[in-house]
């Protein structure tokens, strides 16, 4: 039998503190992508988003499940104000692309670097879980690499990556390996970068940003048209699908409003962002195929405006109770219309999007509870759902969307 000596060994106090500093920056990541998610205009940027995002929940999750074995809470803080910094501070980004260059060419590189050393350092058969997540996280990792690679090929490396660098390089790195300042026998890191005068100032996104190729129109949005042809019809299901964005983007602001709900709800609203992205990709790829271009499609970016005035449970319930919970009958008699007419990739495409939906209202109905008592919400469930669904068929179904002049932050 062989037996595997790594060069260097990670003990077991070590690896539970790195394993946390690891789960700590993916949970971040994940979570500056869903608060940047509604405020990134390029289209293609927000497709991919949305999987990027569930892709780090599934690392997250890997490494919980791994950190629950071995340490109790599985979830705490890394310990290190410097690798808490870096995080609070990638958000601040001038730019979406800002963003996307420092979270995948500065902190995911060396995240995956990271990953690589330990898997060779670590005992190999005590520590084998471990190193059954990194196998399954790098594949993405490698993945998310090639990915911002091709997609910020033309934007050139500048103040703001050398200044997330300069942070990462002052918490030692991913490990925390690197060198440091020591007072007293205590680490202290390298001295912090200073912000460049580029650094925004984060805001919470009230508006769904798209860039320059789509209209914007305020028009109504869940009124239905009785009286026009099948085909027509067929055609606007789809330019509908193709807008499902607005509803991944208010799911991605709302895992940013709740930074105090449980690991699961956010596990569980990473793969509803991510199941909204793919619908909307669903409309694209289905108008492709009838040759329309979803460029033309008008964008009615007020029905996030509008949700985003609300809190997040509201905000939640009107899209899970009412948005997702009404959309069965109609889309049974999309089913039946593709039926008789013998359109099965229309039919294929929908009953993925029923199955997907059917999850979501599950998730509303599991969740709603807490997200109530998150944002002081001090009521019966049922008396909420009955009102905020009231509030969905006066203000959403009837077209009128009403936002105030003034939506507060």
């Amino acid at each position: 039998m062989q037996v595997l000596s790594p060069p260097e060994q990670i003990d077991f106090a070590h690896n539970k503190e790195l394993l946390n500093r690891y789960r700590f920056i993916e949970y971040e990541t994940l979570r500056i992508l869903a608060a940047w998610l509604p405020a990134t205009a390029d289209m293609d940027w927000k497709l991919a988003m949305g999987r990027l995002l569930w892709e780090d929940a599934q690392h997250v999750q890997l490494l919980y499940q791994r950190l629950r074995e071995i340490q109790t809470p599985a979830f705490r803080p890394p310990g290190d104000a410097a690798l808490e910094r870096l995080m609070a501070e990638s958000i601040h980004a001038p730019s979406a692309a800002d963003l996307l260059a420092g979270l995948f060419r500065v902190i995911k590189p060396a995240l995956a670097a990271t990953y690589r050393w330990h898997s060779e350092q670590t005992f190999a058969n005590p520590d084998a879980p471990t190193l059954y997540a990194f196998k399954h996280i790098l594949i993405d990792e490698e993945a998310h690499l090639a990915w911002a690679k091709e997609a910020l090929a033309d934007h050139p490396q500048g103040e703001w990556e050398a200044y997330i660098a300069g942070l990462l390089a002052a918490a030692g790195g991913v490990s925390g390996r690197g060198e440091r300042q020591r007072h007293a026998g205590v680490s202290l890191g390298a001295p912090p970068p200073t912000p460049p005068a580029s650094r925004a100032q984060f805001e919470t996104p009230r508006t769904a940003a798209r860039d320059d190729r789509f209209n914007l129109v305020d028009r109504n949005a869940g009124q239905r048209i009785q009286t026009i042809d099948q085909e027509t019809q067929r055609r606007m299901d789809f330019e509908s699908y193709s807008q499902e964005m607005l509803a991944a983007e208010t799911v991605a602001l709302i895992i940013h409003l709740s930074p105090d709900m449980p690991w699961a709800f956010t596990y569980d609203s990473a793969r509803h962002c991510y199941d909204e992205t793919r619908h909307c990709k669903l409309g694209i790829e289905w108008l492709a195929h009838h040759g329309h271009n979803y460029i033309e499609v008008p964008q009615n970016t007020r029905i996030y405006a509008w949700r985003s005035q609300y809190d997040a449970a509201t905000q939640y319930c009107l899209l899970t109770m009412g948005n997702e919970t009404h959309a069965f009958p109609r889309r049974h008699e999309q089913m039946a219309g593709y039926a008789e007419t013998g359109d099965r990739l229309s039919a294929q495409y929908v009953s993925y999007d029923m199955a997907d939906e059917r999850q979501h209202v599950v998730f509303g109905h599991k969740w709603l509870p807490e997200l109530m008592a998150k944002n002081g919400i001090d009521r019966p469930v049922d008396e909420f759902i009955e009102e905020t669904v009231a509030l969905w068929e006066r203000e959403y179904s009837s077209g009128a969307l009403p936002i105030p002049a003034v939506v507060g932050g």
